[in-house]
């Protein structure tokens, strides 16, 4: 991950509209998604035609476009290009996406390093469908044979992936159409927001702020955004520029270590090198929340009824909600402890055997990206860096000795070499595993698959089959008695000492 030269953060403010405005505002919505549906048909017809999106579009360029027309005279010419701005950045940035896949691909493949070189070439310059010459540097023209290939794999990686829809999307509007502004006379409402209506009209719907709103440090833009949840609850995001607030964060921010290998699981939430154990009831939580979702879903199903209701989601969503706050809090507690210059994490992939199948659906979609948006957050904040590793078989791996076999983990918790009588917590010795692989070139690499990792392990003698391979009717070690999720007294290392990451005016600014 880089560091982005702007930084902004959205705070979702609730909105109090009386009918008539709510009903003009859900108006406005609904023409603004079907016209960001049109404006993308016509951009990837744009795209596959000249092999690029366009933002600005002339007047001809617009009149030529049946349904752009159809648009402009619905919502606006000033809206509809609000419209396209906002189509065309999510276009780009799934392209992007996209150019990652492929130059993986490339490098994978065992294509010479002549033509793996001319589709470098091509991917950079976004020209897989370009039906026209392209040259390198040096003059010389990529063969046809060559731009063939470049639209195969291209097409391959595209239908992998489902482009995005614009059914569902949200408003993000300017100061042209949409205008935030502090109260100065009421006492209920902190802001009021005036929007312009399809029948050009001004209306002025109130909002509440919170206290972590108001102590967000930074500019406040002038762009906003109206979305709608799931449940159809209004909200409008307050866009902050907190580019020169993360900057003096990671100027104030000196770190005590170099790094720290830090590993994720369910029953304990974080485990890093050093012996810390953070979020250890994460699990008990989850299986109480996992029982009240199951329970609706059992139920309703008995009745004949569809899964999803006002009851089922208002679960899910309080265990999103509870998934997402406990990953910030621990994550942003490890940095503040133990300020870390580098963090080694693994690739993630959360489940649990004692979780429904439901749940772990849930966890997994939810649980990663939240991971990955914290550890984002923590380097535009703080500087904190990201290296991910490969994680195959370092839950069954001795970081003493390196000796690897699924008979190391007699419980979830224990960990117990059968080479060097090593013993540990188990996820305190995956941790330290974590911390081995980042400087093992045959290790390392995350792309790799586990069969690949296994192979390894096997040309170097470090791994051995379980002597007792699970038989039908066995139960799972977590099942077994006398495990409880906690760690085991012999080879416990505790926590260091807690120590100030961070002076209290910098630890207060920011999104946690």
């Amino acid at each position: 991950m880089s560091i982005p030269r702007t930084i902004h953060r959205t705070d979702r403010l609730p909105v109090f509209p009386n009918a008539g405005k709510e009903q003009a505002v859900r108006e406005l919505l609904f023409a603004w998604r079907d016209t960001a549906e049109t404006v993308a048909a016509d951009q990837w017809r744009r795209f596959f035609e000249t092999g690029r999106f366009e933002k600005n579009l002339s007047a001809n360029q617009e009149a030529a476009v049946a349904p752009i027309r159809e648009a402009k005279r619905r919502i606006g010419a000033a809206r509809v290009q609000m419209v396209r701005y906002q189509v065309v950045g999510t276009l780009q940035s799934f392209m992007a996406n996209r150019q990652n896949d492929f130059r993986r691909i490339v490098e994978a493949s065992s294509l010479d390093d002549t033509t793996k070189h001319q589709l470098h070439t091509i991917n950079k310059r976004q020209a897989w469908f370009r039906r026209d010459a392209v040259a390198m540097k040096d003059g010389t023209v990529v063969p046809a044979e060559t731009q063939k290939l470049a639209r195969r794999i291209m097409r391959h990686v595209l239908s992998q992936h489902r482009r995005p829809l614009f059914a569902r999307c949200n408003m993000v509007m300017d100061q042209r159409q949409a205008v935030l502004g502090r109260a100065t006379q009421a006492g209920a409402f902190d802001y009021w927001f005036r929007l312009g209506t399809l029948d050009r009209r001004k209306i002025d719907v109130p909002l509440r702020s919170y206290p972590y709103h108001d102590a967000r440090q930074g500019d406040r833009c002038k762009t906003v955004q109206i979305n709608a949840d799931r449940d159809g609850a209004l909200s409008v995001g307050v866009v902050t520029d907190v580019t020169e607030s993360f900057r003096q964060s990671r100027t104030t921010y000196q770190p005590l270590r170099d790094a720290i290998a830090v590993d994720f699981g369910l029953s304990t939430l974080v485990a890093t090198d050093e012996g810390d154990l953070m979020g250890r009831n994460f699990i008990d939580h989850l299986a109480k929340l996992d029982r009240r979702i199951d329970k609706i879903a059992r139920v309703r199903q008995r009745a004949g009824f569809r899964v999803r209701s006002e009851r089922y989601d208002k679960a899910v969503q309080q265990l999103r909600g509870y998934i997402k706050t406990e990953i910030n809090r621990v994550l942003k507690r490890l940095a503040r402890l133990k300020r870390p210059e580098t963090l080694i994490v693994e690739r993630l992939d959360f489940s649990h055997p004692d979780l429904s199948k439901r749940m772990n659906r849930i966890i997994r979609r939810c649980g990663r990206a939240v991971f990955r948006q914290k550890l984002q957050d923590l380097e535009e904040r703080f500087g904190v860096e990201t290296v991910e590793v490969n994680a195959a078989y370092s839950s069954q791996q001795c970081s003493s000795c390196g000796f690897t076999s699924r008979d190391n983990r007699p419980g979830r918790a224990t960990f117990r070499c059968g080479r060097c009588g090593h013993t540990s917590h188990a996820d305190v010795d995956a941790a330290r595993s974590l911390r081995v692989r980042r400087s093992d070139s045959g290790l390392r690499d995350p792309r790799r698959s586990r069969r690949q990792v296994l192979a390894e392990l096997q040309r170097r003698g470090l791994y051995a089959a379980s002597s007792g391979q699970r038989r039908a009717g066995q139960v799972r070690r977590s099942a077994q008695q006398g495990w409880s999720g906690k760690p085991p007294t012999a080879g416990f290392h505790p926590p260091g000492p807690a120590e100030s990451a961070l002076r209290d005016a910098t630890a207060t600014s920011g999104r946690a």
